[in-house]
């Protein structure tokens, strides 16, 4: 029996560039760092960082949306739904 065709989402994935988890670490640090010596309260901080995640999830979804080519959904159900059912990380 012939091996099953990876899935789209594992295509996309295995075609993405990795980063070390060491740079990502060092990198997230220094932005958290300079924001606190910008901003200097830890709430406009974490509210910062909440919208910086926020923007981060957008694009990915985004870029998901893009090179998956699947159809528009029409709630936010559909959306999690769709996402759930294409993701690279299944655990099967």
């Amino acid at each position: 029996m012939p091996p099953a065709a990876p899935r789209s989402g594992e295509a996309i994935f295995a075609s993405v560039e990795r980063v070390n988890a060491e740079l990502f670490t060092l990198t997230y640090g220094a932005i958290v760092r300079q924001l606190l010596t910008d901003l200097e309260e830890v709430d406009e901080v974490n509210k910062q960082l909440d919208q910086m995640g926020y923007n981060i999830g957008i694009r990915l979804i985004d870029e998901f949306l893009a090179k998956s080519n699947v159809s528009r959904c029409v709630d936010f159900k559909e959306t999690a739904e769709m996402i759930a059912k294409d993701q690279p990380y299944h655990t099967s």
